[in-house]
């Protein structure tokens, strides 16, 4: 058996796009409670946090690649079945404590979510515990990567030829959405629609794990990155197909805009060796805290609607529009820091025992 991993720290850049990603899928999600905006700007930039998930995509497909990189760079192989282990590990036991409390509370009919979730194919089969579509591309892709990467080692094909693979089905998922959208096909919430971001990811994990030298090129092109993040938000900000209901989308390239200002923000964002953590602002850490339990955050985030709408019918009328934009996330942000403790955190250290990584590293890799 592999020495366990002995971690001592997690990367906070990672923490810190993760918590980026998961701020803006609150403010998209609470934006319905948001009565104190009344900006119209302010309203528009609220209503694209769906974007947040993009940069999700993005930044699972770098973390999770670039786990089964490094394996395969340091032992030649990937072991597929391990890799699957440790994935369930992470996702299933927070997940199904959260639909076993979604049951128990009867929070939807049982039979509008259930069986569906249960599978991980809610994205196929509508769910009314929407918000989790997303957990099942993430599980699709990680079936595809294991599939993927273990036949390329078994076959000792380069890992130029894996990110020429990945990028080339990214291209084709790209063109076959836009093809959907304009004869006017639903494609936002879809595996096959979507997992071109994942794949973006994991080819920026294996340039970073086989060519460093080349990715830290790639992310010294500030004004080429910049520029491709400032397209992404321009889209998502002119493109009025992008509000309310992303998958009333008809602008068929928005999502792809949105894929690569996902992928420039992670190059942009990603430089561990920049300066050392002590030397970031409070606000920085406090969103990277927020990071750390961005995955408890999004599954529970949706239960706070009972609690919110109880309490601002309750509160005196001077407060209620405070009420009902602040306390969604005085609900939801601990919520999730609580679960994570309580079901994640526990189960992360039995993997380590039952289930340890065969590459161990210095650090706790955020994924």
């Amino acid at each position: 058996m592999p020495p366990q991993t002995s971690p001592t720290r997690r990367e906070i850049e990672l923490d810190f796009i993760r918590g980026v990603a998961i701020l803006l899928v609150l403010v998209f999600h609470y934006n319905s409670y948001d009565i104190l905006i009344t900006s119209p700007v302010l309203s528009r930039i609220a209503g694209f946090g769906w974007a947040g998930v993009d940069v999700f995509f993005v930044l699972s497909g770098f973390l999770v690649g670039g786990l089964m990189m490094k394996e395969w760079k340091r032992t030649g192989s990937v072991d597929a079945l391990r890799f699957l282990q440790r994935r369930a590990f992470k996702i299933w036991p927070a997940y199904y404590v959260f639909l076993l409390v979604a049951t128990v509370i009867h929070v939807r009919p049982l039979k509008s979510f259930f069986w569906q979730n249960l599978l991980n194919v809610q994205n196929y089969f509508p769910s009314s515990l929407s918000h989790t579509w997303s957990l099942a591309v993430e599980e699709h892709f990680y079936l595809a990567l294991a599939a993927m990467v273990f036949l390329f080692t078994a076959r000792r094909w380069r890992p130029t030829t894996l990110i020429a693979t990945c990028l080339t089905i990214a291209v084709f998922v790209e063109v076959l959405r836009a093809f959907l959208l304009m004869h006017h096909h639903a494609v936002y919430f879809y595996t096959h629609t979507r997992i071109d971001a994942l794949l973006l990811g994991v080819s920026l994990a294996a340039l970073r794990t086989f060519w460093p030298q080349r990715f830290h090129a790639l992310q010294r092109q500030i004004l080429p990155l910049l520029l491709v993040l400032a397209i992404g938000l321009w889209r998502l900000y002119v493109d009025r197909d992008a509000y309310p209901e992303p998958d009333a989308l008809t602008s068929p390239w928005l999502i792809t805009f949105v894929d690569y200002a996902a992928s420039a923000l992670l190059l942009l964002l990603y430089r561990p060796d920049l300066r050392p953590t002590n030397g970031r602002s409070r606000t920085y850490r406090l969103v990277a805290r927020i990071g750390v339990y961005s995955y408890g955050i999004y599954l529970w985030h949706v239960s706070v609607e009972r609690p919110v709408n109880w309490t601002v019918a309750h509160v005196p009328h001077a407060f209620a529009a405070t009420a009902s934009t602040m306390l969604p996330y005085a609900l939801a942000i601990p919520l999730g820091i609580l679960a994570t403790k309580a079901v994640e955190l526990p189960f992360l250290r039995l993997r380590e025992r039952l289930v340890p990584s065969r590459t161990p590293e210095p650090h706790i890799p955020n994924a």
